[in-house]
């Protein structure tokens, strides 16, 4: 090993080095060397029941401080361990693979000795799995049952598969399973494993079901007694042509909390009024009053849908899709007015750091166009800016009643990630999947696919203006792209 002088340049190579912390390996060139830092001896690799028990001896006679030690796998990801340890249990070593050990001596001041390796085996073993593993059907709802092993002792957990992709972790103790929304017309494949000491899964019990082709309702949830009495057109408008829809009703906020998410997959929600006051609490025919927001949670915590639009993307804040502190703060209720251009969306985020581009590789390039919702839809450029769009409203009147998500205002309360976008969907479990047209960076998220989880279902937030159902200067040219962008949408969350 070398050391770090302090002369000239080398000054801020160890200055760098050392904010690095404990356990690193730099060594400038052309530096002195320095005393040899002992390694460990009598490295050992005893095979455990579910591990490999590590040991060592550390150096007695270092003339530099100890700090640690590391640990790599077949030369891979490395682990440190701090102080002076001589122990340690890798878990989750294949069974039956031969993984090599080293461990080396951390010192104080970034300094690592050479390593010792020594070669393991975890032995397979078998693992007891479930017995008498039962399944039934009812709609769309496959219920699982089994028995336990006898031996329970290291089971950590029970996980349930389809066609071989994990669709539930469950408690050590679980006998039973409820799977909702199943795939349709198809045999589906259900195993059901044991997890022994976290890492460690039994080969697996499985059973085929076939579920049904059950017809699911999509529902639009009328803030008025009849769609003739909404006080805006758009909203009449597209309740006018939801209805027309195969599988399609009317409810009523009174009749959220009957709905059986066996046969309605679907609610969808939409405001789109001038004048119309920010805040989920403002919104118009109770939908901000705290029993129409726990039915609707309800609904959602049974594996139902969710779609909102417009004004309606507020209700990701009390319905748990966003936290607070992450409201679609990007709002406008005016009259709107004239234009000559097309308002379009884009789904090609980050364009201007794609490959090849301009500032390629500086940020994410995240190409949503494969995405299901826009499935025989045509993208088009009518405005001249160098990438494909999805036009949704042509020139004339438009009113201009955006309510979608600024990234750049939340960079103080987002997880980490490389770009604003990607921060925003790694904060929310969620895929952005349009920005406004002329967007060629990560600012905008207007359209949002926010993933189910254990606690609510999917649901899907469209705030953009362009997302206007009835032109009032006249016919909207692109009319059929807002028709059918909404068929995906509901055929999607279905």
């Amino acid at each position: 090993m070398k050391k770090i002088t302090s002369y000239g340049l080398m000054v801020i190579a160890m200055v760098i080095a050392l904010m690095t912390g404990g356990c690193s390996d730099f060594t400038p060139e052309g530096a002195p060397d320095v005393p040899e830092l002992p390694t460990v001896t009598n490295l050992k690799a005893e095979p455990q029941e579910f591990g490999i028990l590590l040991t060592w001896t550390l150096p007695t006679n270092a003339a530099v401080e100890i700090e640690g030690v590391r640990i790599t796998r077949n030369n891979g990801s490395a682990v440190d361990l701090d102080g002076p340890v001589t122990d340690y249990t890798v878990a989750g070593a294949e069974m039956g693979a031969d993984n090599l050990y080293t461990v080396k001596v951390c010192y104080k001041g970034g300094y690592v000795s050479e390593g010792q390796s020594v070669s393991a085996v975890l032995p397979k073993r078998d693992l007891p799995d479930v017995t008498n593993l039962q399944a039934s059907v009812s709609q769309r709802v496959v219920n699982l049952t089994w028995v336990l092993p006898v031996d329970m002792t290291d089971v950590t957990g029970i996980s349930v598969l389809r066609d071989g992709t994990p669709v539930e972790t469950l408690a050590a103790n679980a006998t039973s399973c409820e799977l909702r929304k199943q795939p349709m017309g198809k045999d589906n494949e259900y195993t059901v494993r044991v997890v022994y000491a976290d890492y460690y899964a039994s080969e697996g019990v499985s059973k085929t079901v076939f579920v049904d082709l059950v017809p699911m309702k999509a529902a639009f949830l009328l803030l008025a007694p009849t769609p003739a009495a909404l006080p805006d057109d758009d909203e009449r408008a597209a309740a006018d042509w939801f209805i027309n829809q195969e599988d399609a009703m009317y409810i009523q906020v009174s009749d959220i909390a009957a709905i059986d998410t066996e046969e309605v997959s679907v609610i969808w929600i939409m405001v789109d009024r001038e004048g119309q006051p920010y805040g989920w609490r403002n919104l118009p025919g109770g939908l901000g009053e705290d029993s129409t927001i726990e039915a609707l949670k309800n609904f959602s915590a049974q594996g139902g849908s969710i779609y909102l639009s417009n004004m309606a993307t507020q209700l990701a804040v009390p319905l748990g899709f966003v936290p607070d502190t992450m409201a679609p703060g990007t709002f406008s209720n005016g009259a709107g007015g004239d234009g000559t251009d097309v308002w379009t969306i884009n789904p090609n985020l980050g364009w201007m750091f794609r490959p090849g581009g301009p500032n390629d590789g500086q940020q994410g390039f995240y190409d949503r166009t494969s995405h299901a919702i826009y499935e025989g839809l045509t993208f088009e450029d009518p405005n001249g800016f160098g990438y494909p769009n999805l036009p949704l409203i042509g020139p004339g009147r438009r009113e201009d009643h955006n309510c979608l998500w600024d990234c750049n205002a939340f960079t103080g309360v987002m997880e980490p990630g490389k770009d604003v976008i990607e921060r925003f969907e790694n904060s929310n479990n969620c895929l952005v999947l349009a920005t406004w047209g002329h967007v060629v960076d990560h600012c905008v998220a207007g359209l949002v696919d926010f993933n189910p989880t254990s606690e609510h279902g999917r649901c899907m937030a469209n705030g953009f203006a362009a997302y206007e159902w009835n032109q009032n200067s006249g016919v909207n040219p692109y009319q059929r792209n807002i028709e059918q962008l909404t068929t995906n949408i509901l055929n999607y969350l279905k």
